[in-house]
């Protein structure tokens, strides 16, 4: 992202993640996890408690997105804006 849209996207995507972070479920209070492998090391298994929701995963990744997206494009119409006044004064002079 760029400036200026991103001053907006950027807290805006995170006040947004913490409060999806509010929902009960999306993210535990405590994680666990273990894990084993064999003696050469190819066969590994591991098992994790506590992990946030796939929901949640999910939901902020399109959220990023989003955001980055719509500052893009509010940069871009922001600069033609801004090219299209200075052109315009150029021609009444």
């Amino acid at each position: 992202m760029s400036l200026p849209a991103s001053v907006i996207a950027l807290p805006g995507y995170y006040v947004v993640y913490g409060l999806l972070a509010l929902i009960p479920g999306a993210i535990p209070s405590e994680s666990s996890g273990a894990a084993a492998c064999s003696p050469d090391g190819v066969d590994c298994q591991w098992s994790s408690t506590g992990d946030p929701a796939g929901w949640f995963h999910v939901t902020t990744d399109v959220i990023g997105i989003l955001a980055l997206t719509c500052a893009a494009v509010l940069n871009v119409l922001g600069l033609c804006i801004v090219t299209a006044r200075a052109r315009g004064r150029e021609s009444t002079t």
